[in-house]
């Protein structure tokens, strides 16, 4: 029976896929999270027991035991910010886990008329989520979220309610397959104009070889599919290089990465250089575990 259930939750979250989009608001959280997702690439669906697995796919947090918890930072595109936090635990065989986002773009320009003075303005979105994964059956999990979305533009703002609903399945040793949709929910009004949330659907596979991890996700977002390549290398249990390559956006492709882990702490920096005159962006993790 369990069984059949994930089997409806994978055919489910594909059928709900909407056939046409309009323009999608707080577009800012739409960029990809987390130093180690982003130097893999961002194929981060199927990859278990991070903190940021729930960024990507809530059931995908199924393996974490102890506390532990992420803090993100990016410096991004010059006057934009992007910050971060996830924390997980286990608690009578479920994964708990809260997640903040935060995205600011400061000192914007704008004008009420083509010889009038510019006046400064900015936007600010921010995302808080809580959620949980747990097993269904042997070698299949289950994972939900409930949202808060807030954005404001100028003295205009508006919030939604979404949510999050993922599978992780591990169909034998060292693989898993992971199904998402993430940001799921009502639509953001800004002024006169309603839009609707950056609904992202996603599909992925990762394997474990010896010291190797590599992955594979297809998004579709805005009406359009990408693909992401990645994969992270351990060594000696502390150091870590990744890498990963984007197909189908105009303005990102590669992403490289390292880690360093000590005890309890690792320390996670990505690099994703952007294309069309946007600036590259930088991002830092410190995870710890208790």
């Amino acid at each position: 029976m369990k069984k059949r259930i994930s089997a409806v939750i994978f055919i489910s979250l594909f059928l709900i896929v909407p056939a046409s989009y309009s323009a999608t608001g707080v577009k800012m959280l739409t960029n990809e999270f987390g130093a180690r997702s982003v130097g893999m690439g961002g194929a981060f669906s199927s990859v278990p027991a991070d903190p940021y697995s729930a960024a990507y796919n809530p059931a995908a947090t199924w393996g974490i035991t102890n506390l532990k918890g992420s803090l993100g930072y990016d410096t991004h595109w010059g006057n934009s910010r992007l910050e971060s936090g996830y924390l997980s635990f286990e608690k009578r065989s479920v994964v708990v886990t809260t997640g903040v986002q935060f995205a600011a773009v400061d000192d914007m320009q704008g004008r009420t008329g083509p010889t009038v003075d510019y006046i400064e303005f900015g936007a600010h979105d921010i995302s808080i989520k809580a959620g949980a994964a747990f097993e269904l059956e042997k070698n299949y999990y289950l994972g939900f979220s409930l949202g808060y979305i807030y954005e404001k533009i100028d003295t205009y703002d508006d919030a939604a309610f979404n949510f999050d609903l993922g599978l992780l399945v591990q169909p034998m040793k060292n693989m898993n397959v992971g199904l998402a949709v993430t940001n799921f929910g009502s639509t953001i009004k800004i002024r006169s104009e309603a839009v609707d949330l950056p609904t992202a659907y996603r599909a992925g596979v990762s394997y474990v070889f010896g010291s190797l991890t590599s992955a594979a996700d297809v998004v579709h977002l805005d009406g359009d599919n990408y693909f992401h390549l990645g994969g992270e290398y351990c060594m000696d249990d502390r150091f870590f290089l990744r890498a990963g390559y984007r197909l189908g956006y105009e303005t990102k492709d590669f992403s490289a990465g390292v880690g360093f882990s000590r005890k309890n702490l690792r320390i996670d920096y990505a690099f994703l250089p952007y294309k069309g005159g946007l600036s590259d962006s930088h991002l830092f993790n410190l995870t710890f575990e208790l």
